[in-house]
């Protein structure tokens, strides 16, 4: 293939991750949390000090880049569409054929796994692992990219890496595997104390995790059946060659779904597996390029089919840093409606899910209220929360009430009963707090 064919594939590709995110992905709570994590850092605020953060923020940061040259939500969806390309051109060095094999198993059924989040980079950084691993076996290098992955993901980096210096069956190995793995932490550590958000960050992300994991458990439904389906294949795998160092890192990957096992977290899992699959088998495996190049646009078409009512509604609208933003016709005017009361006011705060595109839009500050999830305040959150609003005077809240049983009630119940309520307004209630 030429270059220039190359170049042609590889924006095709860019181009198809760009529509993906774009039309599928629109009004995703999640993706704007993410982009509102880059925004905030963009701006100037601190991880962990002046937003709750609760997982290491590489990722958060490494988004950023591309908001310095202009902070705007497509921006966020280019650079996450680049990073899908970029993995796209990984998976081809390492299964060339079957490459888009593992495209589909990241995009079906709706597409989760290729949503900008953290969790996406976790799984970009395992595909890197596990391409040096198998191809490029650097035990300085593999230690630095097993430091970036915790710096991903603490949780999910942490216990691969423990996976990974197990799989090496060498002291000198491992070694050099933690002299790398030193190296981003200590930068990380260096961060950490020179912002003064360390003492945040073990709140947040360290001793949280006790509050996340009582809230959040969640282990049901089909999701944890095929978790242990898998589970029992790694077993069967293991014991037939538990020397394989790749069935170390699928061993690992099964941290993504602890403690929420549902699908979104299963995604994760799944694709790890069908790397090592691939790893394992390509060699037997016939070329699949054409059918899944099928497969995907089918996928594709029957996504565009069973959202054809709510497209036939939408269009692209204009907020600050939202240029270009895909919703309907109802959900944009309730959004400048709200934006007309909520951005003249400097003392403003808002409790909702809605409340990150809000603080967005408006030129807010990003800050605890933002994200307002169980677990997702430090060790006992909710006390420290309330104790926060208790500290607050001559403020405004915009509150909403979601039926989720994610988001932190014991919160929004709190600021009704020390408020004072003002009025209301599409669907938002406004409270005084004296």
């Amino acid at each position: 293939m030429t270059i220039v064919r190359k170049c042609a594939k590889y924006f095709f590709l860019f181009l198809f991750f760009l529509f993906v995110l774009i039309f599928f992905g629109y009004n995703n709570t999640d993706i704007i949390w993410n982009y509102g994590f880059s925004h905030a850092i963009r701006i100037g605020e601190i991880p962990y000090h002046d937003f709750n953060l609760i997982a290491t923020p590489l990722y958060a940061f490494i988004m950023s880049v591309g908001l310095w040259i202009f902070d705007s939500y497509l921006v966020f969806l280019i650079e996450q569409s680049i990073l899908c390309t970029v993995l796209y051109a990984l998976f081809e060095k390492m299964f060339s054929k079957n490459a888009n094999l593992i495209i589909f198993v990241l995009c079906f059924p709706i597409f989760y796994t290729i949503f900008p989040n953290y969790n996406f980079l976790v799984f970009f950084l395992i595909v890197v692992l596990l391409y040096l691993e198998n191809y490029h076996p650097n035990d300085v290098l593999i230690g630095f990219v097993l430091g970036l992955l915790v710096l991903s993901k603490h949780t999910v980096g942490g216990v691969i890496t423990l996976c990974s210096i197990i799989a090496c069956f060498d002291i000198k190995r491992a070694g050099k595997r933690c002299l790398g793995f030193s190296v981003p932490l200590f930068c990380f550590l260096v961060y950490l104390l020179i912002t003064g958000s360390f003492t945040s960050f073990i709140d947040l992300s360290v001793l949280g995790l006790f509050d996340f994991g009582d809230s959040n458990g969640s282990f049901g439904g089909i999701s944890i059946f095929l978790a242990a389906m898998i589970f029992f294949h790694f077993l069967v795998l293991f014991r037939r060659n538990w020397k394989d160092k790749n069935l170390y890192y699928l061993l690992g990957a099964f941290s993504f779904v602890i403690p929420i096992c549902d699908f979104f977290h299963f995604n994760y899992l799944i694709a790890v597996y069908m790397v090592v699959l691939l790893l394992r088998y390509q060699n037997s495996i016939p070329d699949l390029r054409n059918m899944t190049w099928i497969l995907l646009s089918v996928l594709v078409i029957l996504n565009i089919i069973l959202n054809y009512s709510v497209y036939e509604d939408m269009k692209f609208c204009s907020f600050d840093h939202f240029e270009g933003y895909l919703t309907t016709q109802k959900h944009e005017k309730y959004m400048k409606k709200i934006l007309k009361s909520y951005s003249h006011s400097n003392n403003a705060y808002m409790y909702s899910f809605s409340n990150m595109f809000f603080d967005i839009a408006s030129n807010h500050k990003i800050t605890y209220f933002d994200v307002p999830l169980y677990g997702n305040f430090g060790y006992h959150g909710i006390s420290k929360m309330k104790s926060i609003i208790d500290q607050m005077h001559g403020v405004y809240f915009y509150i909403d009430s979601y039926d989720n049983i994610q988001f932190a009630k014991e919160i929004y119940d709190y600021i009704k009963e020390k408020g004072t309520s003002i009025t209301s307004d599409c669907g938002f209630e406004i409270f005084y707090n004296e």
